[in-house]
C-alpha cells in the first residue's frame, strides 16, 4: 500500500440524457471517483464484457449484459456521483453540461479529487469543453489545483464505469429501478434546476 501522502483520488465522467414520459427531460453527468493505482482489475473485469473490444455502452446491453456491468460496477471500490438538471431544453444541451459540470468538479474537488478525466466527444465539443474549463478556473469554481483531462473510451475502460451508471439512474426514471438497486448507496445524486 502507498504511503498516505502518494494516496490519489481521480473521477471518470461520462454524460446522459433522458427524456422520458415519467420524469421531465434530463442532462445527466456521472462519475466514477477512486484510487487510479487500484484501477487495472477493474479495466480487465469491464474489457471481458465487452464482445470484440468495443465500449461497454448500456444502450447496446441486452438485460444479461446490463446485471453483468451493473454487478461488476457495484463491486468496485469506487464511488459514484451523478449531477442532473432538468428540465432540459434539448437545444440547450451544452448550457446544461456546464451547469453539471461546475456542480460535479465543486462536489469532485471537495472528495479530494486531484484529476478528472471527460469522455472525449467531437473535436469541436472538446474545445467546448476546454474552453468551458478555462472559464471555471477563470471565476474560481473549480478547486486550485484540479486536473482536467479528455481521453478517448476505446482507450480507457474507467469512462465505461459512469455510462453504466447513468444508464441504471436513467432506467430508473422510468420505474425500471432493479440497476439501481444493484449499485445501492454508492451512488450520490446531486440534482439541479435548470
Amino acid at each position: 500500500m502507498p504511503p498516505a501522502d502518494d494516496f490519489q483520488l481521480h473521477a471518470w465522467v461520462d454524460e446522459s440524457m433522458r427524456n422520458t414520459n415519467v420524469s421531465a427531460p434530463m442532462y445527466m453527468l456521472g462519475a466514477v471517483v477512486t484510487d487510479p493505482l487500484a484501477c487495472e482489475a477493474a479495466r480487465t473485469e469491464l474489457r471481458q464484457l465487452v464482445p470484440h473490444g468495443r465500449k461497454l455502452h448500456w444502450r447496446d446491453l441486452d438485460d444479461r449484459l446490463k446485471r453483468r456491468a451493473v454487478q461488476a460496477v457495484a463491486s468496485f471500490d469506487a464511488a459514484h456521483m451523478v449531477v442532473v438538471a432538468s428540465p432540459l431544453n434539448p437545444r440547450k444541451q451544452e448550457r446544461a453540461r456546464a451547469a453539471c459540470m461546475e456542480r460535479l468538479c465543486w462536489e469532485l474537488g471537495g472528495m479530494g479529487v486531484s484529476r478528472v478525466v471527460l469522455e472525449s466527444r467531437t473535436p469541436s465539443l472538446n474545445k467546448r469543453d476546454d474552453e468551458l474549463i478555462k472559464h471555471l478556473r477563470g471565476k474560481k469554481s473549480l478547486p486550485q489545483g484540479l486536473r482536467v483531462d479528455i481521453e478517448l473510451p476505446s482507450g480507457e475502460p474507467m469512462l465505461w464505469v459512469p455510462d453504466q451508471v447513468l444508464g441504471a439512474m436513467g432506467d430508473a426514471e422510468t420505474g425500471e429501478e432493479r440497476w439501481m438497486q444493484v449499485l445501492g448507496q454508492s451512488v450520490t445524486r446531486v440534482d439541479i434546476c435548470l
